[in-house]
């Protein structure tokens, strides 16, 4: 498993995996976790911040789409912002230009039913840390329920909340950003097993994996 960026503007292979991810979100987060707000007859869940600035961190197996995320750098139109800014009632530790916001996290159901800490979560969050500090970001937020928050300090990292949390469709919700170091990259790593990089470097995906059919024609 690899885990690649994906930034517009794209190649044709690129195009299409962002399309795959557009369409798995979709039946994720719309069709299993009920975001109905964000329901599209398309079946594509796209969003104003799914914009040039976005980064898309996409988990592979082989030529398979099982996970993936999304970066907005926080001095440009992001989630938190503009949808949350309810849930912001701190100080960011430093200027916006050195954060990122972390959304639209996922993992395919049928990778990780069952399974308390799954290889391809685990990619993830490496793969996470390793883009953040490839960018020279020093701090990423994000918006999630009490258990995701509790996952992450699990992990080793460093995460502050920027408020208090609040009931958002029945669950309580908070804003927080994670310290972004060599430590929380060692630190992730070590709890979950990865000892190699997993974030392929840019510009290979094209050459380094075969083109499915639908993106030849």
């Amino acid at each position: 498993m690899r885990v690649y960026s994906i930034r517009a503007p794209a190649d044709r292979y690129s195009i299409d995996l962002l399309e795959r991810n557009f369409r798995l979100r979709h039946t994720i987060f719309v069709d299993m976790q009920g975001w109905e707000a964000i329901r599209r007859p398309d079946r594509r869940d796209v969003d104003a911040f799914d914009t040039e600035d976005a980064t898309h961190l996409l988990l592979l197996d082989g030529d398979e789409l099982v996970g993936g995320s999304r970066f907005t750098p926080l001095d440009k139109p992001n989630l938190l912002q503009t949808v949350f800014p309810g849930l912001v009632q701190g100080a960011f530790p430093a200027s916006p230009s050195l954060g990122a916001d972390w959304t639209r996290f996922y993992v395919r159901p049928d990778r990780r039913e069952g399974r308390r800490r799954a290889p391809e979560s685990a990619a993830l969050f490496c793969a996470m840390m390793e883009y953040a500090l490839l960018e020279g970001y020093c701090f990423i937020t994000f918006v999630s329920t009490i258990y995701m928050l509790e996952h992450g300090v699990s992990m080793g990292w460093h995460i502050t909340p920027l408020g208090a949390p609040a009931l958002i469709d029945g669950k309580p919700t908070l804003a927080a950003w994670i310290e972004v170091s060599e430590e929380a990259l060692a630190n992730v790593r070590r709890v979950t097993g990865q000892t190699a990089p997993m974030l392929a470097e840019r510009g290979v995906i094209h050459q380094s994996l075969p083109m499915p059919a639908a993106a030849r024609h």
